[in-house]
This record gives structure tokens, sequence and C-alpha cells, in this order.
């Protein structure tokens, strides 16, 4: 078996247009994943100010400084009396003393405001009228408590999934405690493991529906199906190939990503609170880097799934064109559809799809639960069971399939 499997993945990894696909995705994994932060720079009234990359040491050095405070009315009128001091009616507030030594540091805290909406909702005016004060803070908690309500309306949650998040939701820390946290933020990102999923699944589209369909292309199979093992260890053989392969280029652009992140960032913020990062009125404690590395065991799952399905889909339809169109086809067809909640089922079943869950705004914080008997489970829960029971059943369905094929017409 170990012979076999060998023997696969070399096959796999010396064909052109493997190579081909790895080395284009892989540049463009650096340049969209790696070091994007890092590109290009900051202009004011045409004139340049700073590159990215300097950016974000500064602000890196700002928000370890504030990392751990209360986002309460003490640090909410600091840093309401630092912006009084400055003149927002032009950009050249940009170039005085005040603003790099005494405001800028709290960027990095207003953007975090900004991500959960509460900036030109809540604190917008109260900064303006400097009135920062506990009824501030109420107000944020209560527009929270709305925006919560909201989404568990529009996903028509029943009494005991509404009962299971109101006991989560007590469990998270009220005033949100900040943390500089943009690896975290990043890596949760449109430019993180959400793009990772991207690529790879092209990767897989282009490299693994020849894993079966070479034998019958190069007329070959009827000497590998008469073969002692041809019709058993063989498939298992190629299927684990193409897993190994798979899941080792998945741990490349996963390595590689944090290795650039982390350079471009600082790795600072494992412990933030993931209602900083964009769904504050997520009702689940959970912190940035348990979310990151959610995130990167569905990746690994359900990219092995979706070479397993790729593989199969191509010895069932003996086209390796035809599985690529499906697979990238489905791919661009799960990011340009949107299924409203109003959908129900559907669109459950649509957040599971593996670029869907790994959007944190969409499948990761899908409040509808899987309950079994008196047990619940969230969709980032429950996933990883379902990811690999449909690989075993592909799996299985393939397995059917290629041992009862036939040799025929040559």
């Amino acid at each position: 078996m170990g012979a076999l499997i060998s023997f696969e993945v070399k096959k796999i990894l010396g064909k052109k247009s493997t190579l081909v696909a790895f080395f284009v995705l892989f540049a463009l994994h650096i340049v969209f994943v790696c070091i994007s932060g890092n590109l290009g720079s900051t202009y004011v009234d045409g004139e340049f100010y700073e590159t990215h990359y300097e950016r974000n040491k500064i602000n890196r050095a700002n928000g370890i400084v504030l990392s751990g405070r209360k986002i309460d009315e003490e640090l909410l009128m600091e840093m309401t009396e630092a912006y009084q001091k400055i003149d927002w009616s032009t950009s050249d507030y940009m170039w005085t003393d005040i603003y790099k030594n005494e405001v800028r540091k709290y960027s990095d805290l207003e953007n975090r405001l900004k991500s959960m909406g509460l900036w030109s909702n809540v604190l917008s005016e109260a900064i303006a009228e400097k009135t920062i004060d506990s009824i501030t803070i109420q107000k944020m908690e209560i527009l929270r408590n709305e925006m919560q309500h909201q989404m568990y309306d529009s996903y028509e949650l029943s009494k005991q999934e509404n009962a299971f998040w109101e006991k989560q939701n007590s469990k998270v820390e009220i005033p949100f405690s900040y943390e500089y946290a943009s690896f975290y933020e990043s890596m949760l990102g449109g430019q993180g493991i959400y793009m990772v999923c991207m690529l790879l699944t092209f990767f897989i589209a282009m490299s693994m529906v020849s894993v079966f369909t070479e034998e019958h292309n190069r007329k070959t199979d009827q000497l590998i199906l008469c073969a002692r093992f041809g019709r058993d260890k063989l498939y298992m053989a190629k299927i684990v190939a193409g897993g190994l392969v798979v899941f080792t280029v998945n741990l490349l652009f996963i390595i590689t990503a944090i290795v650039g992140k982390s350079f471009s960032y600082g790795p600072e913020g494992f412990e933030a609170m993931i209602q900083l990062l964009g769904v504050y009125w997520y009702p689940f404690a959970l912190s940035a880097g348990e979310t990151v590395l959610i995130e990167v065991g569905l990746l690994f799952l359900s990219s092995i799934m979706v070479a397993v399905f790729s593989m199969v889909l191509a010895e069932v339809t003996r086209s390796n064109v035809g599985a690529m169109a499906i697979v990238v086809g489905g791919l661009f067809l799960a990011r340009l559809v949107s299924i409203p909640p109003s959908w129900g089922v559907l669109s459950e079943f649509w957040n599971y799809i593996p670029i869907n869950m790994l959007k944190i705004d969409e499948g990761l914080t899908d409040v509808r639960l899987i309950s079994i008997f008196d047990m619940h489970f969230t969709t980032w829960q429950f996933a990883p069971v379902l990811y690999i029971v449909l690989s075993a059943i592909v799996v299985w369905i393939g397995s059917r399939i290629y041992k009862n094929y036939q040799v025929s017409g040559r």
C-alpha cells in the first residue's frame, strides 16, 4: 500500500499541470494573502505620508499600549478629549504632532468600533458633543441586543435556539475589552483563510481531476483493472495520495500566510474577543485565536472533502474538463448567489459550502443550530462532522463505481 501511495503521489506531482497550477496560485497567495498588508503607501493631498509597512508598525505599537483596557466611558472619554484637539475639516491634521502623539494611538480602537457599527450609530454624536458617559455605554449595549434579536428573527429561530443563544450571550464579557489583533482580523478577513480556500479550490480543480481519468484516457485501464490490486487497493491509494497532496499544499499555504501576516501586523491578539472583529452581535464567547484555529481546521477538512469529490466526479463523468468546470463553477456560484435566511433549509445548506462557511459574517456565525435530542451544535461545531461524513460517503460511492467499471469498445 505504501508503494502504491508513493507512486500515485509522484504521478500527481510529476504532471506539468499540477506544477504550473501550484506555482501560479502560490505566487498569487504570496501577493494577496502574505504581503498584501504591506503593499502600497498613504498620500495626503498628493504628498507622500508613509508606507503601509510603516503604518502597520505604528498601529501595532499604539495598539499594544491600549490592549487589555475595557471599552468603557473612561477610555472613550480619553479618546474624545484627544479628538477634540484636531480640526477634522481638512486632512492637514495628519501632519501635526498632536495627531501623531495624542490622537493616532486611538486609530485601531476607532477601527474596531467602526467595524462593530457603533461609530456612526452612537459614538460619533457623543464624541462631537463630548458627552461620553454610562448612558453612551448602555446605548451601545442596547444597539447590540437589538442587532442580535434582528438576527434571531431573520433566521426564524425556535424558542430552544433563542434560549441557547441567550445562555451563551451571558458568558460574553461586557463591556468589551480592547486588544490589538490586526493579525487575526486579517486572517479572518477576505485576504486570509477565505482567500486560501479559494486558491486551494482552484488548485484541486486543476490537479485532482486526472487522478482517476488518466488510465482511461491513455487506454491503460484494462491492464490496471485486471491486476491483483487494481480494483481494490489502487482505488484507496489514489484517494489517499490525492488527500496527502492537498493536505501538504494546504499546510504550506497556511504556514506562509501566518508568517507573512505576522511580519505585517505582529502576532498579538490571540485572546481578543471575536466581537471586536466585525461580528460584535455574535452571542458566543470566542477569542480571535480560537476562531482562527477553528477556521484552519475547517479548511483542512473541507479541502480534503473537495479533493475527494473532484476525483470521484472525474471518474463518474470520465472527463477532466467536465469535473473541473463543475468544481470551479460551484465555487463561483456559491459566492455570487446569496440565499436569504427565509429560504430555510436551502439557505442553511448553502452556508455549509466551504467557501461560505469560512466567511466570518456568513456561515461561521450562522445562528441556526443543529439539534440532536437535547444537544445543540453551532455551524462551526457541526461542520467538521458533516465534512467527514460526506467525504466517507463520496469515497464509498466512488469505490462502487470504480470497482464495477468495465473496459469496452477498444
